[in-house]
């Protein structure tokens, strides 16, 4: 394997030294600080890497093992924390003891190996009665991996996001409905039968006891947009009003919403094989001035039995500064892919966001971190929204979408994150409440689903599981999207098919700081003003009302679309991302 951290400064992050600062500004402003700080640079990249072998990506590197690794690991973390004991009532500059709270925060946080999303814990664990509320969710996140990865359909076994794929590009509707089904065995180790006593409903329950005392996701994004928590809710059930509004009042099937809303995806999957995904994305962001390969990122994108049932970035090792010059962070992206499609690769360019965010950081060792997992879930979708405009799509796949098809295809994923960060945030404040009659409920009202209450097809996400109360960093992350991609737009003009310029721009004015600045303080020195949901809402309103057809078999050919729109609408709507909107601000 090549040297990946002998990269030059200049491939980094494309900034000089005038537009981010002195280096002095990387570094500690105590004697005292400075050498703590970069120990604890030792130690978080030994934390990552040790994360990155335990994902069965790698068994070895920079030349050591993983027992060399956790050897080394043990080591910097017993003498880091003797260290910030020595600094604890320390007389500091208040940037110093920031970094100081920061490293303490975040050292908590350190697993010291472990795959991520892929627990040692045995889903057989799950229905067990006396298992400990953290160990439960361990079991559940289990049993996406060993039922989620090994879902049996036609007389074979596909995983989680081929079957969701399938969900989307799947014409023939008896064969929707058995792909729909295939969840049946995860729904049932998720949720049993939806017994009072089923392990999610045990498991809620301990997260909504947790919550009293340490806060809710919930909690944490509405700090972050500057919100107060009660008002988030407001702002889901605004998103939900706005797509109840613009989808028709023609009730599916919840094995058809998918189909319903993704023509685009059937009309372009042909034309995305699973082998064009990677060149794609790649071409994609060197055109935003970033080149994938050059800054190092590795990819684990096969799917495998034992592999994470979900798609995530994280680091490999952090950026810092050795001898005067700087060490770019090294990020990785996992993925279980097994198909190709518009859906799949939209996901891919959104995991790649996440790689744009955290390569762009350059920040002393304390704050070369996530800024937070609302920022973070929203930035990424920044350039992932792309593929879903038709100039995107022409640019990049040679074909396109009709420009309805394509933004309807984008935002019903969008609401069904908003649905489920709805779900999860009145499971929480009432975790008594039957889930499926919850969900069935929501899904009903707002997006126009039959009622299905029998059925537990919410439990199809991983992080449902994993982190109670995640799902808003989506849902309510959809409103700082939005934001930011209009934003751009009104400074820079549409960067859908590309800007050489857009990356430096944005690591200098939105990414460089890391964690060092709080998401409402960093959002509210790039819009000027604090977040609204208007963007979406005015993005989500400018869809069509559609006449759904809700049963039988549906083709893809132009004569006889399963969205059918009113001759009378006028063609080409302008883009959110390309038209200059009347008032600004995923």
């Amino acid at each position: 394997m090549k040297n990946l951290l002998s990269l030059s400064l200049a491939c980094s992050l494309l900034l000089s030294p005038k537009s981010i600062g002195a280096n002095a500004g990387l570094m500690a402003d105590s004697a005292k600080v400075s050498p703590v700080e970069y120990l604890y640079a030792d130690l978080t990249d030994a934390n990552s890497i040790l994360a990155t072998i335990d994902s069965g990506l790698l068994s070895t590197y920079r030349g050591k093992n993983r027992a060399a690794w956790e050897q080394f690991y043990r080591k910097k973390r017993a003498k880091l924390a003797k260290e910030l004991e020595l600094l604890s009532g320390a007389r500091l500059s208040g940037r110093d003891t920031r970094a100081i709270a920061a490293m303490q925060k975040q050292m908590k946080a350190f697993r010291g190996g472990g795959a991520l999303f892929n627990p040692a814990a045995k889903c057989q664990d799950a229905p067990r009665k006396d298992i400990a509320y953290r160990n439960l969710k361990s079991a559940l996140v289990a049993c996406f991996v060993e039922i989620g990865n090994s879902l049996s359909f036609e007389g074979g076994k596909v995983n989680r996001v081929s079957v969701l794929d399938l969900l989307h590009e799947t014409s023939d509707r008896g064969r929707r409905k058995a792909a729909f089904f295939a969840f049946v065995p995860l729904w049932q180790a998720i949720n049993g039968h939806n017994e009072p006593d089923s392990p999610y409903r045990r498991m809620i329950a301990g997260a909504a006891a947790e919550a009293i005392k340490n806060g809710t996701e919930i909690d944490n994004a509405a700090r972050d947009m500057g919100i107060d928590p009660a008002e988030v809710e407001r702002w889901l059930v605004q998103i939900l009003d706005a797509w109840r509004e613009s989808s028709g009042d023609v009730m599916v099937e919840p094995w058809d919403f998918r189909f319903q809303s993704g023509e685009a995806d059937r009309l372009l999957g042909a034309y995305i094989p699973r082998e064009s995904l990677q060149p794609i994305n790649q071409r994609y962001y060197r055109d935003l001035g970033v080149d994938l390969e050059q800054i190092g990122t590795l990819y684990d994108l096969a799917p495998r039995p034992e592999k994470a049932a979900l798609a995530y970035t994280d680091f490999v090792t952090h950026g810092r500064m050795v001898n005067g010059a700087w060490r770019p962070t090294v990020a990785r992206v996992s993925a279980p892919y097994e198909r190709g499609g518009l859906f799949v690769l939209n996901e891919l360019v959104h995991e790649n966001g996440h790689v744009v965010n955290i390569t762009a950081i350059r920040n002393r060792p304390a704050f070369v971190e996530w800024p937070s997992s609302l920022f973070a879930e929203a930035f990424a979708d920044v350039p992932s929204w792309s593929t879903y405009e038709p100039v995107w799509q022409r640019r990049y796949l040679s074909h396109e979408a009709p420009e309805q098809l394509s933004l309807r295809a984008l935002h019903s994923v969008v609401v069904l994150d908003v649905a489920w960060s709805l779900f999860e945030l009145r499971m929480l404040r009432a975790p008594l409440t039957d889930p499926n009659a919850l969900w069935t409920e929501i899904t009903s009202r707002y997006l126009h689903i039959v009622p299905h209450p029998e059925l537990s097809w919410w439990a199809v996400r991983v992080q449902l599981a994993d982190l109670p109360g995640y799902m808003v960093n989506y849902g309510l992350g959809a409103i700082l999207t939005a934001e930011i991609r209009q934003h751009i737009s009104q400074l820079r003009g549409a960067f859908d098919t590309g800007d050489s310029r857009w990356y430096g721009w944005l690591s200098e004015h939105l990414l460089r700081y890391g964690s060092e600045r709080d998401t409402r303080t960093l959002m509210q020195d790039f819009l000027g003003r604090p977040v609204s949901p208007q963007a979406l809402l005015q993005q989500i309103h400018r869809l069509k009302p559609v006449t759904l057809q809700a049963t039988g078999d549906h083709r893809t050919d132009s004569a006889r679309h399963s969205i059918l729109l009113s001759l009378d609408y006028p063609a080409g709507l302008a883009q959110l991302s390309s038209r200059r909107p009347q008032s600004s601000w995923h």
